[in-house]
């Protein structure tokens, strides 16, 4: 077990000579991955057809080290829509909505039944299912995406609203939510080459899974556990205002850019990088080997047990 450096229990005297760094402001390293609106007097020649059914022993301590924060690169901002773009009016559906891009859908899309959107479609609107959702491939939705299923977005989805979900969600690489994302079920956020972006909370009635590039702007909290995962590559996650959880454990070589507040006991197993400062409510649970390294301050409420 290593901590760098060693616990004192001086805390008024650490506070004094080392006071709490500023809070790093939180920007969003994953810009729209959509182009920008297409050419509305071009398109406005083109008619839409319409569409038919298809505590009291606290540690802290302030710890330096010279790491420097890798920065993030933005995502390539593939075209989504273009005067060219076939063009349909908002959809209503009872059955099942299955569409493959390009299309620019002027209005929102809703189906008593399954939605499933892939390939460089718009939707000037929400994405609503009373079973599950399933976004692929380049789409921009102005507005929430709601289901009383599952939803899944993959590889380069942009929501310009909340996530709902009376099951599960799962996300994955190149994906930006401006909203909240809030799940009965579990939450599954992998960032993949692309990240992930939420710019609201992040909540669970079950557990939450996070791995690699993502970027959490509000609080994290599931029922469950939370198990937060160094994924592929080199990749820096920043994990909102605090994590709370019955249980939260990191595994492999996780770093987080910015503050990490985790309201309970946090299980280590592997290292744990943390670019501001750290504070545990709880114990930290840690394997023979592990590193904590923190650039800020640290404060842990419980006990440091190594097992």
């Amino acid at each position: 077990m290593t901590l760098i450096p060693a616990d004192t229990k001086d805390l008024k005297h650490q506070q004094d000579q080392h006071p709490s760094p500023t809070a790093r402001e939180t920007t969003n390293p994953f810009p729209n991955p959509i182009l920008p609106n297409a050419d509305e007097h071009n398109a406005a020649q083109f008619s839409p057809p319409p569409y038919s059914e298809t505590d009291s022993n606290s540690h802290t301590l302030p710890l330096v080290d010279n790491h420097t924060e890798p920065s993030y690169s933005a995502p390539s901002k593939p075209e989504i829509s273009s005067p060219t773009t076939p063009r349909s009016n908002p959809i209503s559906a009872y059955s099942a909505v299955n569409l493959t891009g390009p299309l620019h859908i002027t209005g929102a899309v809703k189906s008593s039944s399954s939605v499933t959107l892939k390939t460089h479609i718009r939707v000037d609107g929400k994405v609503d299912s009373s079973s599950y959702i399933w976004l692929e491939d380049e789409i921009l939705v102005d507005g929430k995406v709601d289901s009383s299923g599952k939803v899944t977005l993959r590889d380069g989805v942009r929501v310009e609203g909340k996530v709902n979900a009376s099951g599960a969600v799962d996300l994955s690489n190149g994906i930006h939510v401006s909203d909240k994302v809030d799940a009965s079920g579990a939450i599954s956020l992998t960032g993949g080459a692309r990240g992930i972006f939420i710019g609201g909370k992040v909540a669970s009635s079950g557990g939450i899974d996070i791995a690699g590039r993502v970027e959490v702007l509000g609080p994290i909290k599931a029922s469950g556990s939370i198990r937060i995962r160094s994924g592929e590559g080199k990749a820096v996650m920043k994990l909102g205002t605090k994590v709370e959880a019955s249980s939260v454990a990191v595994e492999g070589d996780v770093e987080v850019g910015g503050n990490l507040y985790i309201s309970k006991t946090l299980k280590l197993k592997g290292n744990l990088h943390v670019n501001g400062d750290l504070e545990i409510k709880g114990d930290l649970i840690m394997q023979k080997g592990n590193v904590v390294t923190v650039t800020g301050k640290r404060t842990i409420h419980g006990s440091i047990k190594e097992v």
